[in-house]
């Protein structure tokens, strides 16, 4: 087991318990355990009442499945920008290791940096990127610095992937078309582009 941590930033809680409620409804004894696997351990009355707080603003659901309270995702909870992309990913009529690479592509991107395998798997990716080159020494140090500046937490040694391809024309219209999800601007847009990588 990790060491126990003595201060878990509320940022960081809700991330874990997030992440942890989308991998299965869990009951206040499973998050705690799950918690105390990561090294963070805390008293139930104190996860009780942040898991009431998150229920209440609508983050979390709760149901009684007794003798015990599950908690699951709100359906109404707005997705991040990892799931965002990973969905649109998902969406290509690719194999796999293409739709992740694109993922990666996507993020370094965005984020300026290479991007952890820990940031794929919040995309949806379950395996890492064969065909990408895996950063070592300072590129790395530098990149996970940037993680830990924004309170993200890596598992000891996740590898962090660059990919090399060119893949600027998905980029740009993956972008393209969370932007217009996002401010509901489809309804302006003449047509549709299917997302492929033929082009590219």
């Amino acid at each position: 087991m990790a060491k126990s941590k003595v201060f878990v930033t509320p940022e960081r809680l809700k991330d874990l318990i997030i992440k942890y409620v989308k991998e299965e409804e869990r009951s206040i004894s499973s998050l705690s355990r799950r918690l105390e696997e990561e090294g963070y351990k805390m008293h139930r009355l104190v996860l009780t009442g942040y898991l009431k707080a998150l229920t209440d603003v609508g983050v979390l659901k709760e149901k009684e499945i007794p003798p015990a309270k599950v908690y699951t995702t709100s359906a109404h909870m707005k997705k991040n920008l990892y799931e965002v992309v990973g969905e649109k990913c998902m969406a290509l009529n690719v194999d796999d290791d293409k739709k992740a690479q694109v993922a990666v592509y996507i993020l370094q991107k965005l984020f300026r940096r290479p991007i952890f395998f820990e940031e794929l798997k919040q995309c949806g990716f379950k395996e890492g990127v064969d065909d990408a080159e895996q950063v070592t020494g300072d590129e790395r140090r530098e990149a996970k610095a940037a993680l830990t500046k924004a309170k993200v937490h890596l598992p000891y040694n996740d590898p962090a992937y660059l990919v090399k391809k060119d893949y600027e024309a998905l980029f740009v219209e993956v972008l393209s078309d969370i932007v217009t999800e996002g401010y509901r601007a489809k309804r302006l847009v003449i047509g549709t582009k299917q997302l492929k990588l033929g082009d590219v």
